[in-house]
């Protein structure tokens, strides 16, 4: 098993030690870990050591992580936020002195003493953040306080009556003062956002000044002794700030975006190992696709590629309907993590994991200033501690690593692709591509996965430049062998991280509903074994429907994700029984069925109301009618007779409806009988009504009689 960064180890003799591997040396020899329990620091191990003790099971590989907490970033509290970014900075100053010197213990106290003089933080402090960041994972949540093992978190806690705080020195005269309560604090809120938040560039007093005279008049006027201080608002006023929103609000936004905006990518463009940088582009596919359903011709794809600069691998693939944008961008960053074997697999294609041996995160990654130029992609950056660096103009050398991918598709595909978009496409006279196209973008997809395997593991790369190493191993260069002797040979940078927690950052999220039916979301119905176990759906009956938070990939809405708060995890929800139609489809195609079904429902209901009308006037002729000849047989009758008379009424109809009915059936069966003896005769005679026969029968009986 190939050892990477950030992977947890674990011993058989020691069930209570788990350590995780935080370094390793270029040549792959030697490897730092640290035991993430204890309070020990980072020791060094040769790396035969542990793939012998995993040859014979005494070191066992973790797959989840005791540190991997699962949350958003909106659910952390303003209080942990700030001591996490503190602790952030710190780091931050810690790692730009080399992770080589902050592991070697000759350098680290020379580095940790530099720091602390510079920050004026104490050095133990520095040290517990140190040995913190690199037990939990090494990315900016691992610095988060352990606030979720407390008790009460989150929950604001009630003043009471009391002044909180030191009283006034002149608390006689000024009075005591007043708590902030929550009608004050949206006050605040209105001054800050009507008077602070403004580009004429106000002072925080003046905004102050502004909001009592705007809102606090009668207490101004009345007891000035409960007026709020203007140490309170500005309290409140850098505690609720958002520092990006208040620059743009203050100094607009092109200021912001020269002077103020973070800039997260970097410059370095030396790549030497697999994972250090990646690339990220999209295109347009020349194939038109038809729906999963029906068939009907539902445009064309835009497809992803995600490749390694240092082998060229593809690491990741993503086909969809939307158009380039963060959020298809995000799902294609996903498919880096996922195990190919079994990506691969959901597709009907069957692979070993050497011919597509990547399920991890890169060190950077470089994007054709698209979708990932952005605001929203910073999220890689604070949440994964993911480098974003956006190529420069005039930098085809690092856009055409990944275009040409596009190239290399169409040249093997799509020739025999139906479909396909030629060079005559939409000219005059020429054949109308569209109406040839049977391909699925379930299909499509699959043939992409079938040209990322194919070109990973034998298109050989044109004026790839060797290096002296490279040529004394005898490296093909071929993507998949260039990518294994990286790994070997160059400690590849690539990073183990759990797929939840990735998943929580990249995939999209949406709000589900309890209800009797099920889980509902996307007008799908969904179950799980906790809302099975705790009988959620008995009550939402009962007690009424309520929202719960879910994670979807839109690449199979036939699974959901619903979120534990209480543990911090995921637990999967499957389709009913009823759904499955849906089952591995894709969001497009769901929104599409759903659309075209609407579309006939509406259509169904135009014509049937058609129907209805015509309906209603056949019964009202029938009621007029029916008042026509009722009107004539009551005329002389009172209306007290006519309710004595119901019973009597009714019995008489019943034994007249008896008659009739014994007279049709009786007619019947003589008719019955005329034909059958007619016909042995080859004697038939039509007779114009059932009367004409019941009198040629009795006259016939008399004949027989007669004689």
């Amino acid at each position: 098993m190939l050892l990477t960064i950030n992977m947890l180890i674990k011993y058989r003799n020691e069930p209570n030690s788990i350590e995780r591997i935080i370094f390793i040396d270029e040549k792959y020899d030697s490897c730092f870990l640290i035991n993430v329990f204890d309070n020990t620091l980072p020791k060094i191990k040769k790396i035969w050591e542990i793939e012998d003790g995993l040859a014979i099971g005494e070191v066992i590989v973790l797959e989840d992580d005791p540190f991997n907490l699962i949350i958003r970033e909106e659910d952390i509290t303003e209080k942990a936020k700030t001591l996490r970014n503190e602790a952030w900075e710190i780091i931050n100053q810690l790692l730009s002195y080399g992770v080589i010197n902050l592991l070697d213990s000759k350098t680290r106290s020379g580095v940790v003493k530099k720091v602390s003089e510079d920050l004026r933080v104490n050095s133990k402090k520095i040290n517990r953040y140190l040995k913190r960041y690199w037990k939990r994972g090494m990315h900016i949540n691992a610095l988060l306080p352990s606030f979720h093992n407390c008790g009460g978190f989150g929950v604001q806690k009630n003043s009471g009556d009391k002044k909180r705080g030191r009283p006034r020195e002149m608390e006689g005269i000024m009075g005591e003062g007043v708590n902030i309560d929550q009608d004050m604090k949206e006050k605040f809120q209105l001054g800050i956002t009507k008077f602070y938040l403004r580009q004429n560039n106000v002072t925080a007093r003046y905004a102050f000044e502004q909001t009592i005279k705007e809102y606090f008049r009668d207490v101004l006027e009345n007891t000035p002794d409960k007026l709020p201080t203007y140490n309170q608002f500005l309290y409140w006023l850098r505690k609720n700030e958002n520092l990006s929103n208040r620059l743009i609000k203050r100094h607009g936004k092109r200021n912001y975006e020269l002077k103020h905006r973070p800039v997260l990518g970097s410059v370095q463009q030396e790549v030497r190992s697999p994972g250090q940088k990646a690339l990220i582009d999209s295109t347009t596919s020349d194939v038109y696709l038809c729906n999963e359903f029906d068939h009907s011709i539902i445009g064309r794809a835009t497809v992803y590629f995600v490749k390694d600069i240092f082998s060229r691998m593809i690491l990741s693939v993503h086909v969809c309907l939307e158009g380039p944008n963060f959020e298809q961008a995000r799902i294609a960053l996903m498919n880096m993590v996922e195990n190919k074997v079994d990506f691969c697999k959901r597709f009907g294609v069957e692979i070993q994991e050497s011919e597509w041996p990547t399920a991890h995160l890169p060190e950077c990654i470089v994007a054709d200033r698209a979708e990932l130029l952005s605001h929203a992609s910073t999220l890689l950056t604070e949440r994964l501690n993911i480098k974003i660096e956006n190529s420069a103009p005039f930098r085809g050398d690092f856009k055409s690593l990944v275009e040409q991918q596009f190239a290399i598709l169409n040249r093997q595909v799509k020739p025999i692709l139906p479909g396909a978009v030629q060079s005559d496409f939409k000219v005059r006279g020429a054949k109308d591509y569209r109406l040839s196209s049977v391909l699925t973008l379930k299909d499509l997809t699959k043939i992409v996965i079938l040209c990322a395997i194919h070109y990973n593991n034998n298109f050989v790369i044109e004026n790839y430049i060797r290096d002296e190493e490279m040529i004394k191993g005898d490296v093909s260069p071929i993507p998949v062998k260039l990518f294994e002797w990286g790994m070997k040979n160059r400690a590849g940078k690539l990073r183990t991280i759990s797929k939840e927690q990735l998943m929580l950052t990249l995939l999209p999220s949406a709000h589900a509903s309890i209800t009797e039916f099920g889980i509902k979301w996307n007008n799908m119905y969904f179950t799980n074994e906790t809302a099975l176990r705790e009988q959620w759906f008995v009550e939402s009956r009962y007690s009424g429907r309520k929202k719960v938070r879910i994670t979807y990939d839109p690449r199979d809405v036939g699974i959901i994700y619903l979120h534990n708060k209480d543990k911090h995890s995921f637990e999967r929800c499957f389709l009913l029984e009823h759904q499955s139609r849906y089952k591995e489809k894709t969001l497009e195609d769901v929104n599409y069925l759903q659309k075209i079904e609407m579309q006939n429902k509406q259509q169904h209901k135009k014509s049937g109301l058609k129907e209805k009308i015509n309906l209603m006037e056949q019964v009202e002729e029938i009621v007029k009618e029916a008042e026509k000849k009722s009107k004539k047989d009551r005329t002389n009758i009172s209306k007290n007779q006519r309710l004595k008379s119901i019973k009597e009424n009714r019995k008489q109809e019943i034994e007249r409806i008896r008659k009739e009915t014994v007279q049709v059936d009786h007619a019947s069966l003589i008719k019955k009988q005329v034909h059958e003896e007619l016909n042995e005769a080859d004697k038939v005679i039509d007779f114009p009504d059932d009367l004409q026969l019941l009198r040629k029968f009795q006259q016939k009986g008399l004949g027989n009689k007669n004689e």
